[in-house]
This record gives structure tokens, C-alpha cells and sequence, in this order.
């Protein structure tokens, strides 16, 4: 590979990379279920990466706002794995790879996973995460 294409390649990569778009699951793992929730993480505590279940119900046919962040002690907003205005129905299974959104390795500490979800009444739900 010469340096125009190695070039090029960077490029359309670095363009993709800045454009907004949906960050987490688009597709169901699982059947759709009555209510939001969010699952304890697992492994917890954990070392490299941690699964954290979670659902959305349908509500009458339309897709729901969603956004699954990861927080610090600090509340402040370390990782965001799921963000999307149309997110689909169903369960779902995010992987938080101990990572911060600037793919850092965060320290070891307890972490907050919060679910919003927005339907006649904006839900919130909380798990704690131990990175060791």
C-alpha cells in the first residue's frame, strides 16, 4: 500500500469517526419486554469488561428515546453506550470494556450505569459497576 492510499484510508476513516450517528445496540436479543429495565452488570466486579442487560418496551408502535451512560463517583459521564432518538424494542446486552469515550482505561473504582428512557414518563434506573 503506497502513502496516497494509506492517505486516503486515514482520511475516510477519520470522516466516519466524526460524524454523529447512533451509538449502541440496533438490533434484539431477546423478546421485547412490558416495562424499561436495566439488570445488574456482570461479572461485577470486573477486570476487562462487564455485560449490562437491559430493555426497552414497545410503546404503541413507536421507536423510544434511550441513552445508557456510564458515571464515575463524581457523576460525572465517563462512557456512553447507548444513544439514539429511535432506538429499537426488545433486550439488549451492552459491553462496557472498561473504557472511558476517549478509549481510555479507567481507573479501578465503583461506577454508575444509569438507563433513560423517555415514554409517557422519562425513566431512570441505576446499577453500580466495580472496576478492579
Amino acid at each position: 500500500m503506497n502513502s496516497k492510499h494509506l492517505f486516503i484510508l486515514l482520511f475516510s476513516a477519520l470522516l466516519i469517526s466524526c460524524s454523529p450517528g447512533v451509538v449502541g445496540p440496533v438490533s434484539s436479543s431477546g423478546s421485547i419486554p412490558p416495562n424499561f429495565f436495566i439488570d445488574q452488570n456482570y461479572p461485577n466486579p470486573f477486570t476487562d469488561s462487564t455485560w449490562i442487560p437491559y430493555g426497552v418496551p414497545s410503546t404503541g408502535g413507536q421507536s423510544e428515546f434511550v441513552s445508557l451512560i456510564v458515571f464515575d463517583r463524581f457523576h460525572n459521564a465517563v462512557r456512553t453506550l447507548a444513544y439514539n432518538s429511535h432506538h429499537p424494542f426488545g433486550s439488549f446486552t451492552a459491553i462496557w470494556d472498561g473504557r472511558d469515550d476517549d478509549y481510555k482505561i479507567v481507573p479501578p473504582g465503583i461506577y454508575v450505569i444509569e438507563l433513560y428512557g423517555a415514554s409517557p414518563n422519562t425513566f431512570i434506573s441505576r446499577i453500580s459497576a466495580v472496576r478492579i
